[in-house]
C-alpha cells in the first residue's frame, strides 16, 4: 500500500499508475479528510452487459411491486440489521 498527498501524486503520476498496473493498493489524501483510492477500469466495467441489464430490471420490478425493504434513515437500518 501507498499513501501520497495530492501534491505528491501531481508529481509523480506516472508512477503512480505503474504501482496500480503492477497491484498496489494507491491513496491519495487531499486535505486532512478527504482519501481517495486509484483503481484500473477495464473496458468490460463500464458496460451493462445483458446479464446486468437483467439483474436491473428484476431488481426494478420487485421494487414497483414493493417486495424490497425500506428504512427511513441509517439508524433502522443497522436496527434492522442487528436484529438478523
Amino acid at each position: 500500500m501507498t499513501s501520497l498527498t495530492f501534491s505528491d501524486f501531481r508529481k509523480n503520476m506516472a508512477s503512480s499508475f505503474d504501482l496500480v498496473d503492477a497491484g498496489e493498493k494507491v491513496y491519495i489524501s487531499r486535505g486532512s479528510r478527504k482519501t481517495y483510492a486509484i483503481i484500473p477500469i477495464e473496458d468490460g466495467d463500464l458496460t451493462i452487459t445483458p446479464a446486468l441489464a437483467a439483474k436491473i430490471e428484476k431488481a426494478r420490478k420487485e421494487f414497483r411491486e414493493g417486495k424490497t425493504l425500506h428504512f427511513e434513515n441509517a439508524a433502522a437500518a443497522q436496527k434492522w440489521m442487528d436484529e438478523l
